[in-house]
């Protein structure tokens, strides 16, 4: 019903001969909402793509030569997709203990992250992020963000801030995305799935434990991956079952 509610504005704008420049932007909007119920995969996995590029302008990058992106380049040179979405990695210099990985296959560690870990425990949380685009959990926040910034737009309609929300949206869609929290449901399903990974690179699958551990150390700081990813004991319960259940067991 709402779709059909909204086919059916859309057509009235769109029919009313000249509009104003506030109607056509509120067509716009009401567009891309129409769009964010529509939208194929490929195409919103095209839309973070776009927002990826924007976060990567506006974050430090480690160059190609340093240590961390050294590092990283080695933990993953076997870590290619994920059900064929091409992954790419890079490191973003900044003390934040953090990681995030968007629908395209963008994965983005924090080098406070790598500075807090081993590299097995480094390997469960980029396993974790996989788990995230494996299973279609960043899609569906993803998502979530783009209805927002269609949201944001129509609001804004009648204001100064529109032209500036428009040049400026896709940061705000990956500011808002990173800051989205998962379900229960979904972490634990992506943690497993960071057993798979470790199990993959014959690293031991323990590590997911470890690195569990470690998040917890740190659990005094705000942001990052706690504010996204909370820790729990049914998480850390979970790691050392799947852990001693794992094939690949050291």
């Amino acid at each position: 019903m709402k779709r059909t509610l909204l086919a059916a504005s859309l057509l009235t704008l769109g029919l009313s001969g000249c509009v104003s420049d506030e109607h056509s932007q509120l067509l716009g909007a009401g567009v891309k909402a129409w769009q964010g119920f529509t939208l194929s995969k490929s195409e919103l996995q095209a839309q973070a793509s776009l927002s990826a590029k924007q976060m990567d302008r506006e974050n430090e990058l480690a160059p190609k030569d340093s240590k961390y992106s050294k590092r990283l380049d080695k933990l993953t040179a076997n870590l290619l997709q994920v059900d064929g979405t091409p992954l790419n990695f890079q490191v973003y210099l900044d003390d934040e203990i953090n990681a995030f990985a968007m629908p395209d296959g963008t994965i983005r560690v924090y080098s406070g992250l790598m500075d807090a870990m081993h590299d097995d425990e480094l390997v469960a949380v980029i396993g974790h992020e996989m788990g995230h685009i494996k299973h279609e959990h960043s899609l569906s926040q993803f998502k979530a963000t783009y209805m927002a910034a269609a949201a944001r737009q129509a609001a804004s309609a009648f204001g100064e801030k529109a032209a500036k929300l428009a040049s400026s949206e896709y940061a705000d869609m990956g500011v808002e995305f990173m800051s989205a929290q998962f379900s229960q449901k979904d972490e634990l399903e992506s943690d497993l799935y960071g057993i798979e990974v470790l199990c993959q690179l014959n690293m031991d699958p323990y590590a997911a434990l470890r690195a569990q551990q470690v998040l917890l150390k740190h659990a005094a700081s705000e942001g990052g991956l706690f504010a996204t990813h909370p820790s729990s004991n049914e998480r850390i319960d979970q790691a050392r079952t799947a852990a001693g259940n794992a094939s690949c067991r050291s």
